[in-house]
């Protein structure tokens, strides 16, 4: 399941206890890779910009719920318009509300209240506002163009799954209402978005969870600590096939899960490399956009994380091929609960589309409280420098 959200009040008794600090980066790889920096370096937007010269597709991974991560986006829609770049492909909108998305950023006055629905039925409890205000960024831009331009369109891939097929916490492992749920979706449908407005002339910014967005990297699947296989169909690896080198992923800087797995105490990315590397350097080198193919910051380790295991001599160059670094950890902000997202129109849906099925015996307030804790990040922001 993508969503954590109703997992995070045990995460944060976890991470509650410690507090982390990067280590401090060898002199002679802090050299080598300031030496890069000052070569190559560029603001995130230059950095993904410029990336379509020789790509059809950036795909940017993010860890949730991160406001900088979020009005990275907003800030690139009018850019990536103005150098021909017209598709914004996104997790946070289905395919099947395509129809209304292009209504919404068509319209002759911004509709709020469409754009939260939208949002709404993406994921009932996905109630922050910088991820609808995307939205309003791409209606912001198209609404002063003339009708002879194109227009930018942001594209749903997400499936349309049904919730209500879950009534106990135990059918969450139980295959055929696992089935009943997904409905028939899947990644590749996703990625079929994104490859037909490819064969459409189209170059697409795409934005989505980093493991989804994982395009030449594979997955590691974990039981118990124990590698078990490499996940080969997350939505990047099926537009890897079809597009090949005309793909790319960059990751927004966040921290990793631990080496035995998805939960628990989570690590710093590239085992605190890059942290403290940067907070050698400080602010003038950040926020920045870099590659990872074939440069110093490609060959990083990341042992200590989940994403090493089933790699012999793991590195950051085949975890994805570029980097965004925007800030310390402990500079992130979390993003902003709408107050009353979930209401008297919508709560008996949100009930039932609820996957944790405790949460259907909540109230409408109560439902409401768990977007703003979620919203707030507060479980791991604080605990990392």
């Amino acid at each position: 399941m993508k969503h954590i959200i109703f997992f995070l009040p045990l995460l944060f008794l976890a991470c509650a206890e410690h507090y982390h600090t990067p280590p401090v980066i060898d002199a002679a790889l802090r050299d080598e890779l300031k030496g890069y920096l000052d070569q190559h370096k560029q603001t995130p937007t230059e950095y993904v910009l410029s990336k379509f010269a020789d790509h059809d597709v950036v795909i940017l991974g993010e860890y949730h719920r991160i406001r900088q991560n979020v009005e990275l986006i907003q800030e690139l829609i009018p850019l990536c318009y103005g150098r021909g770049i017209r598709a914004v492909a996104t997790e946070f909108a289905r395919r099947e509300d395509q129809a209304q998305i292009d209504s919404l950023l068509s319209g002759d006055s911004y509709d709020e209240a469409l754009a939260r629905e939208i949002t709404f039925k993406q994921f009932a409890f996905w109630g922050f506002q910088e991820y609808v205000d995307i939205f309003k960024a791409a209606w912001e831009l198209n609404h002063p163009l003339p009708d002879s331009l194109p227009k930018l369109r942001i594209l749903g891939m997400n499936d349309s799954p049904d919730w209500s097929f879950i009534e106990t916490e135990a059918d969450l492992d139980h295959g055929e209402k696992k089935k009943k749920v997904w409905q028939g979706g899947g990644e590749h449908l996703w990625a079929k978005v994104v490859t037909d407005a490819v064969a459409d002339s189209q170059k697409v910014l795409v934005y989505c969870g980093i493991h989804h967005g994982f395009s030449g990297y594979h997955q590691p699947v974990v039981i118990e600590g124990k590698f078990v296989r490499f996940e080969t169909e997350r939505f990047g690896n099926f537009v890897k096939r079809t597009l090949g080198a005309r793909v790319m992923t960059v990751y927004l800087h966040a921290i990793w899960p631990p080496l035995d797995g998805y939960g628990g105490i989570y690590v710093y990315a590239a085992d605190g490399q890059i942290d403290g590397l940067m907070k050698e350097l400080g602010p003038n080198y950040y926020p920045v956009g870099f590659d990872l193919k074939s440069t110093p910051f490609g060959k990083l380790s990341g042992g200590t994380s989940v994403y090493s295991q089933g790699y012999d001599n793991f590195r950051l160059e085949q975890f994805a091929d570029g980097w965004i670094f925007q800030c310390p950890i402990s500079k992130y902000a979390g993003v902003t609960a709408i107050e009353g997202f979930i209401n008297g129109k919508n709560y008996e849906t949100a009930k039932r589309q609820s996957p944790n099925p405790s949460l259907r015996k909540m109230t409408i307030d109560e439902l409401n409280k768990v977007i703003a804790q979620d919203a707030k990040q507060a479980w791991w922001l604080g605990r990392y420098e």
